[in-house]
């Protein structure tokens, strides 16, 4: 897996969503799994696909008569940098902003709060 850092838009999440579930895919497999729900056409997906390969988050292979593709990073990578940058463009670095706002805003369940006890308990441990 990759290194790199990668940007996805939500349309390219929804690719990689579909390679991390199952992988290599050719172009036809995805297309028969994004276009019920996207109604993205064939030459949509492609250019994504294209997309993501310049961006290096897949790589491709010759499988026979189809080009297979399959992730260059794992869902985590991603999802790590995705949250990194949000909170320095959004909350400037503070964890506990973002937090904040996301209590007031949305509320929290007792199920949120005791995800993030424990989330946080574990973090107090680790650094010790």
């Amino acid at each position: 897996m990759s290194n790199n850092t990668v940007s996805l838009s939500p349309g390219e999440w929804q690719i990689m969503d579909r390679l991390w579930e199952k992988t290599p895919r050719t172009l036809m497999e995805l297309v028969r799994i994004l276009a019920p729900d996207t109604g993205w056409s064939k030459s949509t997906i492609a250019t994504m696909i294209t997309r993501l390969e310049a961006k290096g988050a897949i790589t491709c292979t010759e499988g026979g008569r189809a080009r297979l593709y399959a992730p260059a990073i794992s869902r985590d990578q991603v999802a790590l940098q995705e949250t990194e940058s949000l909170l320095q463009r959004v909350y400037r670095g503070s964890v506990g902003m973002m937090v904040n706002t996301l209590a007031d805003g949305r509320g929290l369940t007792q199920s949120d709060i005791d995800e993030l006890t424990a989330i946080l308990e574990k973090a107090r441990r680790d650094q010790s």
